[in-house]
């Protein structure tokens, strides 16, 4: 925290001198020991937060990716000369225990082409899928294999 707090001083400051040095030390030190001592601070709650970011970014790179695969499969669906779909609705329970993250997982479902979540009730998920390959795992997806690793 103290170094994110020094870089952050260097750059509003906007001047690299001695004087903007030694003064973002004092004020960077000041600022940490009163975070720690009344605020309840700790080098604990960085590793959390940085875990948390980087679950963060990596879900939102495999969302895209996903997203990116789906596009091509169902572009391939409608450009075809002979359109085959089997539209189905699919039912799944998951073990996710947070309602934000059977949120995220819905949304994701709903954002990725092919697929729509219909009804979320509790661990019940209600998926419309466009066709017969997209339903398949639903339940066991990546995307839950992600959440699943924010909740722990």
């Amino acid at each position: 925290m103290i170094v994110v707090l020094f870089i952050l001083w260097i750059i509003f400051y906007g001047r690299f001198t001695t004087e903007t040095i030694l003064l973002g030390a004092v004020v960077c030190s000041a600022l940490f020991v009163f975070a720690w001592r009344f605020l309840g601070y700790s080098p604990a709650t960085d590793k959390k937060i940085v875990r948390f970011l980087l679950r963060g970014i990596r879900y939102a790179a495999v969302l895209v990716r996903e997203t990116a695969k789906a596009n091509l499969y169902v572009s391939k669906l409608v450009y075809s000369r002979r359109i085959k779909i089997q539209p189905q609705m699919v039912f799944f329970k998951t073990k996710l225990k947070s309602t934000a993250a059977r949120v995220a997982l819905a949304n994701s479902i709903t954002l990725t082409p092919g697929t729509l979540t219909i009804v979320l009730t509790d661990d019940l998920f209600c998926v419309h899928c466009l066709n017969s390959d997209l339903a398949e795992d639903l339940s066991g997806s990546v995307f839950v294999k992600l959440l699943e690793k924010f909740e722990r």
